[in-house]
């Protein structure tokens, strides 16, 4: 132990002398509705920290509000801010005593169902250089949050790729700076203990996961490893598969080696064709996400969408789009941007400079569609959630006349089917559902849902909507 106490003390004396700069990142993570994850590393073990306020503070003072600093002796510096509002801008940066990186911004998670922007792209290794200039144009379209679908580099599995990985974390500098970042699992980089969990900080084992973002629900997968019925994975991706079904406008699977793909290279592997397409058919995903093939291919399948989108950055490969999947295919250096509002989504693959090539919308079978373009001026809170007896629900919009502008109170299920309506003003009187309301201040209204026996456990939707068309809805959680 006195070697690594003499080590630690040298490379103090030596950051005091030289400085310690930073050599990778910041890049975002683990984002919900009130925190978020700041990573980035120092080239010498170093304490740091975070400065960081919201957007309209730093608009109004032009300094940080906040200063989240990290004792930790350390070169991997990863700093969870908690306590955010959702939805809300923020702006950051991290420091250490001698350098600081460039001010950025991110957006925490909603907590109600609004209008939001994704990227989607992969096989980023090799070419760091055409990376950056994909990076850079997707993120100039401002996405909330970005997935990269395996092959981040070329040396993954080795300490080797340590130059190639400043380089990544240097092309995706805005992208991820900007925006959390979640990667599947390449082969290039398929020993994950060793080196890619310890640069990445996600969810889960970082290998297999879920997120969870307005009205979509997202599953990383990586099928370089173990998925066969039985092992842990599988046991992940059919329970979670499970439990998201109908309770999400949008599912979207993201996974390295595509079961369908019409790429020169790499023929569909057919393992996971066979084990894990069915579940993506039985429980209604949308969209899978897979690299693997250097090109761009939109192959669809029982209901499914199979985008490869391998154009990040490694040495393309040629298509033959002669299966019978196939709508489109071309190799090409790519991206893809998805759109999602409300119970629609439209996709569009673009070339490096942004260019459209390829689009298309869907519509989710789920038919609520409470979103709105603008942030909406209605509040709609319920507490406790989950409940177990009854729910208190408030209604404000914060300029005292939600007596005068609110609509209706609407509770939906899973299925999208009605089953309470206010219309109007709130009142004592109620032909559905047992409740009991009373007044609360002049700008708000609250009222206590107490569901009958004949409503089953599980998650509604409560949606309040204004004269003027505007809504807002919030789920909550029904145990009996």
């Amino acid at each position: 132990m006195r070697w690594l106490v003499k080590i630690s003390i040298i490379l103090l004396l030596i950051g005091q002398i030289f400085g310690v700069s930073i050599a990778r990142g910041p890049y975002l993570s683990c984002v919900s509705t009130s925190g978020i994850t700041i990573t980035f590393e120092t080239d010498l073990p170093t304490i740091t920290g975070v400065r960081w306020a919201t957007e309209d503070y730093w608009d109004i003072h032009s300094s940080f509000e906040h200063d989240s600093s990290e004792l930790s002796f350390v070169s991997h510096h990863s700093v969870e801010l908690g306590g955010l509002t959702p939805w809300t801008d923020y702006v950051y940066k991290v420091y250490t005593d001698d350098s600081e990186s460039p001010i950025h911004y991110f957006r925490t998670a909603p907590d109600v169902f609004e209008p939001f922007s994704f990227v989607a792209y992969g096989d980023t290794r090799t070419n760091q250089s055409e990376h950056t200039t994909i990076a850079n144009t997707a993120s100039s379209f401002g996405p909330q949050i970005v997935f990269n679908t395996g092959d981040l580099i070329t040396d993954g599995n080795s300490w080797y790729g340590a130059f190639e990985w400043t380089s990544f974390f240097d092309a995706i500098a805005e992208l991820a700076g900007n925006a959390p970042y979640y990667p599947a699992v390449g082969n290039h980089e398929d020993e994950v203990d060793s080196y890619f969990c310890p640069i990445f900080e996600l969810p889960g084992n970082e290998q297999w996961y879920s997120i969870d973002y307005s009205n979509c629900h997202f599953i990383i997968l990586n099928n370089n490893t173990d998925y066969s019925p039985g092992s842990e994975q599988y046991a992940f991706v059919s329970s979670d598969l499970a439990a998201a079904y109908g309770h999400y406008s949008f599912i979207f699977v993201f996974f390295h080696r595509p079961p369908y793909t019409c790429g020169s290279e790499h023929s569909s592997n057919t393992t996971t064709r066979t084990t894990l397409c069915p579940l993506f058919e039985t429980y209604g995903v949308s969209i899978v996400f897979n690299g693997h093939n250097h090109d761009y291919e939109r192959n669809y399948v029982n209901g499914v969408y199979y985008i490869v989108t391998g154009g990040g950055g490694a040495p393309l490969y040629g298509v033959s789009p002669e299966s019978t999947w196939t709508i489109y295919a071309e190799s090409c250096y790519h991206f893809c941007l998805i759109e999602v509002v409300g119970d629609s989504l439209h996709f569009t693959a673009r070339y490096d400079d942004g260019t459209v090539f390829d689009e298309f919308s869907l519509i989710s079978p789920l038919r609520i569609n409470e979103q709105e373009i603008s942030k909406p001026r209605l509040k709609l809170s319920a507490r406790p959630n989950p409940f177990n007896s009854s729910v208190e629900i408030s209604v404000s919009d914060g300029r005292g006349l939600v007596f005068q502008t609110l609509s209706n109170i609407e509770i939906y299920d899973l299925q999208g089917d009605m089953v309470y309506c206010r219309r109007g003003l709130l009142t004592s009187n109620d032909d559905l559902l047992k409740n009991r309301h009373r007044e609360m201040s002049p700008t708000s209204r609250t009222f206590i849902w107490t569901p009958n026996e004949t409503i089953a456990s599980g998650i509604y939707f409560v949606r309040a909507t204004m004269k003027d068309g505007q809504s807002i809805t919030k789920k909550i959680f029904y145990l009996k």
